[in-house]
């Protein structure tokens, strides 16, 4: 299958069932092509009562395929109503708190041209939502940025394209809701040439791009503007 084919169909491929996706798959992880992980989701703005934009809430919902294969790595066995238990929570959170020093939180943000700097995540929480793992985490700006005529250009990424996350989520501006507006780009299967898409397909799972930073270019993005 073409990389660019299974980019467009890849928010159909995010609900199959756990048998379905073990079945289609034959119970291999490492037969995915690059990206092997896909995750939809989004974020939403932590704003203070001054109308400054403190921190950031991350969102990701796994495929259901990686959802099996991290729960199963966790030795953590969904029971029939394919909820987690509090233990088998709280051990979903701990493990994936353990954040790897040179995360990149998977959400771009940028202000007049420049990186919007961000702390490393907190507060992880996890949930199941049918079959897919969701969590959320916060990051918090290193300095709170006033909202006001504010443009802030936002990516939605990762940067060597392991993970391909899809922006499906509205978000929430909180006590800023009546003073900012948003509008989002999906990524462009047609943006990148056949070639680009096919040499990205045929990586193993522990090969990376040779442009370090394709995934910003394969990238779903959202303007959202502050008045």
């Amino acid at each position: 299958m073409k990389m660019s084919i299974s980019v467009q169909v890849r928010k159909k491929s995010l609900f199959r069932s756990f048998l379905a996706a073990a079945t289609i798959l034959a119970g291999s992880y490492t037969v995915r092509a690059h990206p092997h992980v896909f995750v939809d989701g989004g974020f939403d703005f932590v704003v203070s009562e001054a109308k400054q934009f403190t921190a950031i809430r991350v969102t990701w919902r796994y495929d259901a395929f990686e959802t099996l294969y991290m729960l199963s790595e966790m030795n953590v066995s969904l029971a029939p109503s394919l909820e987690l238990s509090d233990s088998e929570r709280e051990l979903v959170e701990a493990t994936l708190s353990s954040f790897p020093p040179d995360f990149d939180g998977s959400v771009h943000i940028s202000l007049d041209g420049s990186p919007v700097a961000l702390q490393d995540p907190r507060n992880l929480t996890a949930r199941m939502i049918g079959d897919r793992l969701e969590i959320t985490f916060l990051r918090d700006l290193k300095v709170p940025v006033g909202l006001r005529g504010q443009k802030f250009n936002i990516g939605f990424y990762e940067r060597t394209y392991f993970f391909a996350f899809s922006l499906s989520d509205i978000p929430d501006f909180g006590r800023a809701a009546d003073h900012c507006s948003y509008q989002v780009t999906p990524y462009d299967t047609s943006a990148q040439s056949d070639e680009v898409l096919q040499e990205l397909q045929k990586l193993g799972r522990e090969e990376t791009p040779e442009d370090s930073n394709i995934g910003a270019t394969l990238a779903d993005r959202m303007v959202v503007s502050c008045f």
